[in-house]
């Protein structure tokens, strides 16, 4: 226990970064004006500095490809030198590591989200299941794939695997039979879920995911699932723009991990209670 309780410390907090609506002037640098502008570079990814940017708003952009690393050097090192972003204390090159809070946050409602008609088609006739944490790796590994550039790290893996036995980070897996076909991964947040990343092997597994963990929020007290930037997929799926402070209010002090509901369920029973 006390060897969780290490792994899981903030250093945010000893860098003075507020929880919640705090986090919005205690970074110094109006955290931001979009996703042109860090909020701040460097650091460490551990599995305290991964908890504590959820619990303020902010999430990692790691890199790993030389040519990137540079190529963030080239675009913020004249910002770095006037101070306007701040660089975390931390042993690699700080321009390997990102820090974001965009100042729209896009999130879908829990009990909003929307299925098309041949998304609700293809799920009933599908005989698909649903689960909760029971292969992590496999997770992980299907969303990190061959995406390029990589953002999923060995070091974010490392920080993720940690917060995942100390139920802030969960899965979604999605299977036809034995066959692992899609899912999420992300952190449980008392309020809000952080989406992380999905994937999809079958058409439709993603969305399925999505709508699993909507119906699972309701064991507990998170209202919103966070997509974190916009897309079309889950712009289509009832995706709306937060303003950043509206979100941040949502946070909280967030003290345990929010709650989703375990077990196994059938996909096809998703349909007739998702709009």
């Amino acid at each position: 226990m006390l060897m969780l309780e290490s792994a899981l410390a903030d250093p945010w907090t000893a860098l003075g970064v507020g929880v919640g609506v705090e986090a919005e002037t205690s970074l110094g640098v109006g955290l931001g004006l979009g996703l042109g502008v860090p909020v701040a570079i460097g650091g460490e990814i551990t599995p305290g500095s991964l908890l504590g940017a959820y619990r303020r708003g902010l999430f990692c952009q790691p890199r790993t490809d030389p040519e990137q690393i540079e190529l963030n050097r080239a675009l913020y090192e004249p910002d770095v030198r006037s101070g306007d972003i701040p660089v975390l204390p931390g042993g690699g090159d700080p321009y390997a590591l990102l820090w974001w809070s965009p100042p729209v946050r896009y999130v879908i409602p829990a009990d909003g989200v929307r299925l098309g008609r041949t998304s609700r088609r293809a799920i009933r006739a599908c005989g698909w299941t649903t689960s909760v944490d029971t292969d992590f790796d496999a997770v992980i590994t299907a969303c990190r794939g061959e995406r390029e550039p990589r953002w999923i790290t060995d070091e974010l893996i490392t920080a993720l695997r940690t917060l995942h036995a100390a139920a802030w980070v969960r899965t979604i897996e999605v299977r036809d039979g034995d066959r692992l076909v899609g899912g999420l991964f992300g952190c449980a947040l008392d309020g809000v879920f952080v989406m992380d990343s999905a994937f999809h092997i079958e058409p439709e597994a993603a969305k399925v995911a999505i709508a699993d963990l909507a119906r699972r929020t309701r064991a507990g007290r998170i209202t919103l699932l966070d997509t974190q930037v916009r897309t079309e997929y889950t712009v289509r799926m009832g995706a709306t723009a937060q303003p950043r402070d509206e979100y941040l209010a949502r946070l909280g002090a967030q003290g345990n991990p929010g709650v989703i509901s375990a077990g196994t369920s059938f996909a096809r029973d998703l349909v007739p209670v998702v709009p």
